[in-house]
């Protein structure tokens, strides 16, 4: 064998050693690092799908992921003879849960003899439903989850005809006033969710979350006349507008309201709802 053959068999086997001695090198650091991740981590319970309010979680709908054990102290993780996945099966989801969110009871309910919707609700908080139109709830765009303002425009003309007649006089017309503002809209007829990309709600109930005093003055303010949801949007919101503004009387949008009425053409000033327009044999004015 010539001498440069020789040199060069010496050298592979030298780089092939070198090569090896390298490589178990690295997977001796590797198998050494394992047991340091595994004990600073845990298995989290999330999401594996997104689920629609209403829904009832399966075994798909939720998976294990590995957290770092810092991050993971306020959720269920699966420890040694536990498993809080069997136990969330079956829950139903109180509002919209996103795939790879942390799963929480609170996000959550069981039936245990009662309905979805009062799963649904907030701790001390009533359910009541109202009639909708397209008209009075922005044309099927309002859906459950939303948060609306709810108006209520009535006829007080037709309601005062009693005393007018009895020669009381009193011109009351038509007025708007906002009896409930921000309040969550649980449901349109029996949906309590939207699809993705889904069509518009055309439905003819829509049944909204309140409070017990608040559930009093919808159901009255139904009574007396039209109820119509107001969409407010997903920024922040002018909190005293309802304050600054008590209702809004039809001498207020029209001018020839103003005009029959018997005053001016030019918009009127907000009213504060301290007066009312008194005729006394044909001659109109006011009255605290």
């Amino acid at each position: 064998m010539r001498p440069l053959a020789i040199v060069l068999v010496i050298v592979a086997v030298l780089a092939a050693g070198l090569t090896a001695l390298l490589a178990k090198r690295w997977t001796d650091k590797q198998s050494t690092a394992r047991p340091t991740v595994a004990a600073d981590s845990v298995e989290v319970l999330v999401l594996a799908r997104d689920v629609a309010t209403g829904s009832a979680l399966s075994d798909a709908d939720l998976r294990y992921e590995n957290w770092p054990a810092v991050n993971a102290g306020r959720f269920m993780t699966r420890k040694d003879g536990d498993d809080p996945k069997a136990r969330a099966i079956g829950s139903v989801a109180r509002r919209p849960l996103s795939e790879g969110e942390p799963f929480t009871p609170s996000a959550t309910f069981t039936r245990d003899g009662s309905g979805i919707l009062a799963g649904m609700l907030a701790p001390g908080m009533r359910a009541v439903s109202v009639a909708i139109s397209n008209a009075s709830a922005v044309s099927g765009f309002v859906v459950p989850g939303d948060r609306v303002d709810v108006v209520l425009a009535a006829d007080f003309q037709r309601a005062d005809s009693e005393a007018a007649g009895k020669g009381g006089g009193a011109i009351v017309r038509y007025a708007a006033e906002t009896v409930l503002a921000d309040v969550k809209v649980l449901a349109v007829d029996q949906q309590f969710s939207k699809g993705k990309d889904g069509p518009t709600i055309q439905g003819k109930t829509a049944t909204l979350e309140v409070s017990p005093d608040q559930a009093e003055i919808l159901v009255t303010a139904g009574l007396m006349g039209q109820l119509s949801l107001i969409l407010r949007g997903v920024g922040p919101q002018d909190a005293g507008t309802q304050a600054k503004r008590p209702f809004t009387a039809d001498t207020q949008a029209s001018a020839a309201m103003r005009a029959l009425a018997g005053g001016s053409a030019k918009p009127a000033a907000k009213s504060t709802g301290s007066s009312i327009i008194i005729n006394r044999g044909g001659a109109v004015g006011g009255t605290p």
